[in-house]
This record gives C-alpha cells, structure tokens and sequence, in this order.
C-alpha cells in the first residue's frame, strides 16, 4: 500500500467513525485544504487532519509525524509543522486498527507523537476510540 492508499484508508476510517456518531461530514473539494474532512455535531464545526501511522518504534507503539513533508504545502525536502489554524482535530489510525481523536492543542508545538503505550503514564490513552466489539476496551467503559 503506497502513502496516498493509507491516507485514503485514514480519511475513509473517519468518515466511518464520525457517521457512526451522528455528525455530518464534509469533504473539501480541492487537495489544498490543510485538514481532510470538516465535521458538524450539534452546530459546532471542526476541521480534521487524518494520519494513518504504520512505523512502530517499539511492538504496539506507533510513530505518527505532525508536519507535511509532500504534496502541494510544502517547499522542496522541508517538514512544515501544522499550526493551530490548520485544523482542530488529528485522527489517527494505526495499522494494527486502534485509532485515536486527539485535540490539536495536545499536539501543539510537537514535531512526532508516539501513540499505542497502553501504561497508565500514557497521554494519549485517553484519546482512544473503541469501536463496536473491541477486546482490548478498558472493563470501566465497557460496563453498562
């Protein structure tokens, strides 16, 4: 799978998510936007960058860059960090199928996060998202 398949797959895995939870979705028309999708929930709008990370540095700990390092934003070879205004929320997906919905003001200022470290000092825990069936669900939200 080359990297424009896996961003497709990031960007259709959001979609899925996001329809599954009642918002609206909106897809911008043009490959320039600095986010994939813009969603709507109760009237509040949000735009969201899409990641799909298959790097593990370590078994189960997956590397996901914040900068675009390709395509029409950037300048040559050079890493361009987002920035606040490039959108409000990053969903991540990982190549083992965990994803994640992190707030970019977690992010902010970061050149690479490292997701999947599921100890209790683990930041981005908390940002995971639990499908329908999923084993490795924590027993105090799966209860009820």
């Amino acid at each position: 799978m080359n990297n424009r398949d896996k961003g497709n797959l990031a960007v259709a895995n959001a979609i899925l998510y996001f329809v599954s939870e009642k918002y609206t979705v909106s897809i911008p028309l043009a490959d320039t936007a600095k986010y994939d999708l813009v969603v709507e929930h109760n009237g509040t709008f949000q735009a969201v960058q899409c990641k799909y990370t298959g790097y593990e540095s370590n078994p189960g700990i997956f590397s996901v860059p914040l900068y675009v390092s390709g395509g029409n934003r950037s300048a040559g070879n050079r890493r361009i960090r987002y920035e606040s205004s490039d959108f409000s929320l990053l969903y991540v997906l990982c190549a083992n199928g965990n994803e994640y919905l992190i707030p970019f003001e977690e992010i902010a200022g970061q050149i690479t996060i490292s997701v999947g470290r599921m100890s209790k000092w683990s930041k981005w825990k908390k940002y995971r998202l639990y499908g329908v069936g999923d084993d490795c669900r924590p027993a105090e939200e799966s209860a009820g």
